[in-house]
């Protein structure tokens, strides 16, 4: 009865502690497009900070999932981290997200 439950338990750590890199370095590159749209502090959350930190998933994942070659990786609880293409991710989407923003406030000429 323990060990399928300290499985269960042991791949719920091991998922939550990749979701907390990958909110982190969401969070990193929300925070660098809001400053390099010199946008306040408060407008980057949520929308910055959740398309970035889908960005960074969707990048890992699709990394793992098509075997792409990675320089930079580390691991975290056992599970790797591609580095390059989660923070290449979290920049596209969050850069996407600042640009759909944009293009959406602009009054209809």
């Amino acid at each position: 009865m323990w060990l399928p439950l300290q499985l269960v338990l042991e791949f719920l750590g091991r998922s939550a502690a990749w979701l907390a890199v990958m909110a982190a370095l969401g969070a990193a590159a929300a925070l660098a497009v809001n400053q390099l749209a010199r946008r306040p502090l408060r407008r980057a959350w949520p929308h910055l900070v959740m398309a970035a930190w889908a960005g960074a998933v969707l990048g890992a994942s699709l990394a793992d999932r098509f075997g792409l070659p990675e320089a930079l990786e580390f691991a975290v609880w056992r599970r790797t981290v591609p580095l390059a293409w989660s923070v290449g991710g979290a920049l596209l989407a969050a850069i996407g997200a600042e640009l759909w923003r944009r293009r959406r406030r602009r009054p209809a000429d």
